[in-house]
């Protein structure tokens, strides 16, 4: 009876979820194992990112949901990568749908600080259309 209540709920679970839980849990047992390698506890990596050590412990229990400004911290503190998307496979979907040729690249739009001389204080992502590749910059 147990095992048919477990298999129930296995294959009533939505896809996503299954998605999420094993892409959570293969980037949390990553950033243990790097923890390990590098000797570093948690209280560390909280201090490294001006955390409290409690919310490090969220993190790395499953009770936090990670953004990617917060991987990207973590990239950058612990010198690894965690989370990588390919690129090449990127742009030619892009380019099999239509929506940038080769002779186009991806551009994202900037709001520059005049007062720091061009430095980017804030960026997304470019909107691209099945048209142009080209976005706005300002």
């Amino acid at each position: 009876m147990r095992n048919k209540l477990i298999a129930d709920i296995l294959a009533s679970t939505p896809k996503d979820v299954k998605i999420f839980v094993d892409k959570y849990t293969n980037l949390v047992l990553r950033i243990n194992d790097i923890l390990t390698q590098k000797g570093y506890t948690q209280k560390d990596l909280a201090d490294k990112l001006d955390k409290r050590p409690s919310e490090i412990s969220k993190w790395l229990n499953g009770n936090h949901n990670f953004t990617l400004r917060s991987i990207a911290k973590l990239e950058a503190e612990l010198g690894e990568v965690l989370l990588e998307v390919p690129k090449k496979q990127a742009k030619a979907a892009f380019m099999q749908a239509g929506y940038i040729s080769t002779r186009h690249s991806f551009v994202a739009h900037r709001k520059l600080d005049e007062a720091t001389r061009g430095k980017v204080i804030d960026w997304k992502p470019a909107h691209f259309t099945k048209t142009t590749a080209e976005a706005n910059v300002g």
